[in-house]
């Protein structure tokens, strides 16, 4: 962690010229599904903490640029109460603008800076930091922990993202390099357009056939894929400092704020490293569970974190002895991209970065199939364990702890109220519904992820309001055709005789509603519709 200070005129100054930055190249503000609400309050729990229903939770998001992250939860959750802090004006106007045509009363976005931030604004069951921890100067990042230990409930989690030594210093030439070559006074779009132009400079020049040379060649084909906003804050800005999570710990400690663990469970599970590494941590890091951590990342090399504090009085009732028992009063989530299939007595369950979980026992494999069943909506032990002997019951809670320890689940305090197919007369989210109809690109989901909209799905989703069925369905994209907004081909030639555009139409308009409903877009309710 860096420890230079700066006077409070030099501090100013560099909070004005990074707000300036995020005003004129804003960070495309999206939700995060690790650091959800319903993820925080899960391992709470899952640690033995009490944590507060998102209901009526309070929830701050610092750094929340135009509310992508806690607006869908507003909508959501109408009688919770979230509040955002961001000091880039063009972000807050954006945010602002959203809630309104949501018609939302129970969240509000804020432009001020975190230094500013007082008892006015109360206490909250959720405290939220992401992609700003790093990225600010110490003055700043102490700031942010005072706010979280002064804004904190009595039952408050809150999350902090930030950038992790020592595996980022495998980026830090790409950043000194910019810095040193791409001028500052250059507007940000064109200093992006510099760095990528020096960036594939280096990877075809560079004489090092070694691991500096074979890092630019990498960071060449990465940074081609990743958006501008991605590589103007994440190397191009004034202030990068990543942390040790020993110095992370230590600092939120300073502030009365203790260690619980990470957004990703499994990423703290030793076992999930093999034998060989999870002997040596224990050895070396013992019952400190900071020191484990910091041995983690030097043999990992990870470079990113999302960590999780609490008020320090609270450690005292953490329970890290984690059995079965622990998960059996929570929610599951499937990752997008699993698929279960049998083979005689065996049931494999595939995620989508090829990990296996195979079963023979007929009770984990019912379980294993129901999972997949009810995707994209959660399950819980009950629903998955109706009318099952207690023998079957603990084969299936064993299951499902073994899934949540190795990442092959989510685990959240709160359900996934999605539907798994269209309803007669289907009801999107109203996140949903109002972002394709002011025309977004994307959206968020009820899982809380993003969700790229096609022009078939901005058409057709401001009409799943719940009160209209296939006809007026049909009638909207008919609708869209006409204004130009959607066309249709066959052969390769466009379709513009009326009978064939509503073959077309008909044709369509099951195969939208499957894959709006696969991502998790229609809300749980009403009876299903074959088309």
């Amino acid at each position: 962690m860096a420890t230079k200070t700066r006077d409070n005129g030099e501090l100013e100054a560099i909070i004005a010229r990074t707000a300036l930055k995020y005003d004129l190249l804003p960070y495309e503000s999206k939700p995060f599904a690790m650091s959800q609400p319903a993820r925080l309050g899960a391992l709470a729990r899952l640690f033995g903490l009490e944590a507060a229903p998102l209901a009526k939770a309070r929830v701050l998001e610092l750094g929340c640029a135009s509310g992508g992250n806690i607006i869908p939860h507003a909508a959501r959750y109408p009688d919770a109460q979230f509040v955002g802090v961001d000091l880039a004006r063009t972000q807050v106007a954006a945010g602002r603008a959203r809630i309104e045509r949501m018609g939302l009363n129970n969240i509000e976005i804020l432009c001020k800076s975190f230094t500013e931030i007082g008892e006015e604004l109360g206490t909250f069951d959720y405290i939220i930091c992401h992609g700003v921890y790093s990225w600010v100067p110490p003055q700043v990042q102490d700031a942010i922990m005072k706010v979280i230990r002064a804004r904190l409930s009595p039952v408050g989690v809150a999350c902090v993202s930030y950038n992790v030594l020592p595996g980022w210093r495998m980026m830090q030439p790409l950043r000194d390099a910019f810095l040193l070559a791409v001028p500052d006074g250059v507007d940000s779009l064109g200093r992006v357009r510099m760095a990528r132009e020096m960036l594939e400079f280096m990877a075809k020049t560079s004489p090092d056939k070694g691991p500096y040379g074979e890092t630019l060649r990498n960071w060449a084909q990465r940074l081609a894929s990743l958006p501008d906003d991605y590589i103007a804050h994440e190397f191009l800005e004034e202030c990068n400092d990543p942390s040790l999570i020993r110095d992370f710990a230590n600092a939120a400690a300073v502030h009365g704020l203790g260690y619980l663990g990470e957004c990703e469970l499994s990423a703290m599970i030793l076992d999930n490293y093999g034998q060989e590494l999870a002997e040596g941590v224990r050895a070396r890091g013992g019952s400190d569970l900071v020191a484990s951590e910091q041995w983690l990342d030097i043999l990992s090399g990870r470079t990113f974190r999302q960590s999780l504090l609490i008020a320090n009085e609270r450690m005292a009732g953490v329970n890290r002895a984690l059995s079965p028992d622990s998960i059996a009063a929570l929610h599951f989530v499937l990752p997008a991209g699993c698929k279960v299939a049998r083979d005689g007595d065996a049931t494999t369950f595939t995620a989508a970065d090829g990990r296996l979980l195979s079963s023979t026992l007929p009770s984990v494999g019912g379980m294993l199939e129901k999972m997949a069943q009810s995707f994209p909506a959660s399950t819980n032990v009950a629903a998955l364990t109706e009318g099952a002997e207690d023998q079957a019951r603990a084969e299936m809670l064993d299951a499902l702890y073994r899934m949540a320890m190795t990442g092959l689940l989510y685990l959240q305090s709160e359900p996934v109220p999605c539907a798994t197919n269209a309803g007669d007369k289907p009801r999107a989210s109203l996140v949903a519904r109002s972002d394709a109809e002011a025309g977004a690109g994307y959206t968020t989901s009820l899982r809380h992820e993003t969700v790229a909209l096609d022009p078939g799905a901005q058409a057709l989703l401001p009409s799943l309001d719940g009160t209209n069925g296939k006809e007026e369905l049909e009638a909207a994209l008919l609708e869209a055709t006409q204004k130009g907004a959607l066309s249709f081909a066959r052969d390769g030639n466009a379709i513009t005789d009326a009978k064939e555009l509503k073959s077309a139409i008909a044709e369509l308009l099951p195969n939208l509603l499957v894959g709006i409903s696969a991502a998790g877009l229609i809300e749980a309710e009403g009876p299903a519709l074959t088309y």
